[in-house]
């Protein structure tokens, strides 16, 4: 009696608590840090609101088997693609037009950004797809390139449906999508063919904006904020003030915290966006080389958890493994792009840092895959110990 007593809960999952844990802590000052405010209805009030809400749905979640959550995929994926259209074809006056892209409701001091939460849709219908197919070594080709046509049939409608909205998010969809792909087992024969052709797609896509930016404009019908992005990327010499201010203002912000940072109230650049898209630079400034360091390292811990996890939940349920790939892939895309653009390497996309940014659409979205993530490593350590009983 007393070894059961001593045994710890599967559901009380240490080293997930603490991540999660540490990454409120962060967010919630950084928002301080970005936007000062003691009320609750301030931004730092509305963010710790956010993660509260978060952790709620953590803890529902383990009501449910992870069966049960992929038999919800669908219906997460349906209700989605639905937001999606409903945004397209809806009035300014509660679709409004923010930084030159229609991505947000916006219903009196209610926002809701439905990109967010298809990523997660998207996910989980791919993971379910993924893992209904063959186990991979078993397939034969022509399972193969059914199993693509799958994927790409089922990615194809929301990636599209966002790229009208946001070329950054649907950037980040591609590349989960396709770091997928390349872990369900699919012949090498074919991800390189697929590889090859989308990096040429990218390539060429990218030519035409540099040397042709009215043909890409006219005829590509990209939007001319995001070619001034692409631009101001390859060569800041060559654009205006305003098209580089951002970047030049966030890396100088992230220069002048130096080594321990100025500290949260003595904040002497002004970066626009600090409490979302450059919030790193906020940090940069604040808490110095030491507060970012200590972020990434946070992304790292968090990164090496899910890596961990995707190998040893996989042979008890392969939905649960493959979700954790693309929600692992997701994280670090917004990571390795978000902070890119903080420092200067990477064109400026409206990319939040997933965990720290401010916003109820990020942050509530990000938690539905944390609990997903949180109830796969609660089920593999029940699955252990009945294994050792």
């Amino acid at each position: 009696m007393s070894q059961r007593k001593n045994q710890t809960s599967p559901y009380y999952q240490g080293d997930l608590i603490f991540i999660l844990s540490v990454f409120l802590m962060i967010s919630v000052v950084a928002v301080y840090a970005a936007q000062p405010s003691f009320s609750i209805l301030g931004y730092p009030g509305k963010q710790l609101i956010f993660y509260i809400l978060g952790i709620f749905i953590v803890a529902g979640f383990l009501y449910f088997d992870l069966e049960q959550i992929e038999k919800l995929s669908i219906y997460v994926f349906i209700m989605g693609i639905v937001l999606l259209i409903v945004l397209k074809f809806s009035p300014e006056s509660i679709a409004p037009v923010k930084n030159g892209a229609k991505s947000w409701f916006q219903l009196g001091p209610v926002t809701l950004q439905p990109s967010e939460f298809m990523k997660i849709g998207l996910i989980m219908m791919l993971a379910s797809v993924i893992s209904k197919a063959s186990p991979k070594g078993s397939r034969s080709m022509r399972e193969d390139v059914h199993l693509l046509l799958k994927i790409a049939g089922y990615s194809a409608v929301p990636v599209g449906l966002i790229l009208m909205q946001d070329a950054g998010t649907a950037g980040i969809c591609m590349f989960f999508v396709a770091v997928m792909v390349f872990l369900s087992g699919v012949n090498w024969k074919l991800i390189s063919i697929i590889a090859g052709s989308g990096i040429t797609l990218v390539l060429l896509v990218l030519f035409l904006v540099i040397n042709f930016p009215d043909f890409s404009k006219e005829v590509l019908h990209i939007q001319p904020y995001q070619i001034n992005r692409v631009m101001t990327w390859v060569d800041s010499s060559q654009q205006s003030a305003n098209d580089t201010y951002q970047t030049e203002q966030a890396v100088t912000a992230i220069g002048s915290g130096e080594i321990s940072g100025t500290g949260i109230n003595h904040l002497k650049v002004y970066v626009p966006e600090g409490e979302t898209d450059f919030i790193f630079a906020v940090i940069g400034e604040s808490f110095g080389f030491i507060g970012c360091t200590f972020v990434v390292i946070m992304f790292f811990l968090l990164i090496y958890r899910l890596v961990v996890l995707i190998d040893r939940i996989h042979p008890y349920s392969r939905f649960a493994s493959y979700f954790c790939v693309g929600y692992t892939a997701l994280i670090v895309i917004h990571a390795f792009q978000n902070i890119g653009m903080n420092i200067g390497l990477m064109p400026v996309t409206g990319v939040p840092l997933l965990f720290v940014s401010y916003g109820g659409s990020s942050v509530l979205s990000v938690l539905i895959g944390y609990a997903i993530v949180y109830n796969a490593s609660c089920q593999l350590t029940k699955y252990q110990g009945y294994m050792f009983k």
